[in-house]
């Protein structure tokens, strides 16, 4: 067998992603990438990163009936808006979250962001 084939495939392949770089494009985006900044922008700081280890696929949610939406009691004309607190826990849920992923993102593992995304998704379900 010819192992030239195989070679020149894996010359064209892209090397894999082991550092993580921020780029700050002229017009103030940024970026998070694994490939060099594109000309024009500047390379703030390069991360070293190793991947998650692979962990067991989770098993599906039991499926369920969603409970009967409860009856909203109160005046129709009511001055003043009614304060949604599923609203408020799932904005809340969202800011935590955000306010983590902002100042621990390079440190957070696969598994500490899906249980974030988790962590709103319950706040945020009806």
């Amino acid at each position: 067998m010819n192992p030239l084939p195989l070679i020149l495939v894996l010359a064209v392949l892209p090397p894999p992603a082991n550092v993580l770089r921020k780029c700050v494009a002229a017009d103030g985006a940024v970026s998070y990438q694994a490939l060099p900044c594109a000309e024009g922008s500047q390379q703030r700081w390069a991360q070293p990163v190793k991947p998650d280890p692979v962990s067991a696929p989770r098993a599906p949610a039991p499926a369920g009936r969603a409970p009967a939406p409860r009856a909203r009691a109160g005046v129709a004309d009511s001055p003043r808006p009614r304060r949604d607190p599923r609203k408020e826990r799932c904005e809340a849920a969202r800011r935590d979250a955000d306010e983590q992923r902002d100042r621990l993102w390079n440190r957070l593992t696969f598994n500490q962001r899906s249980a974030l995304d988790a962590k709103v998704a319950r706040a945020c379900a009806r």
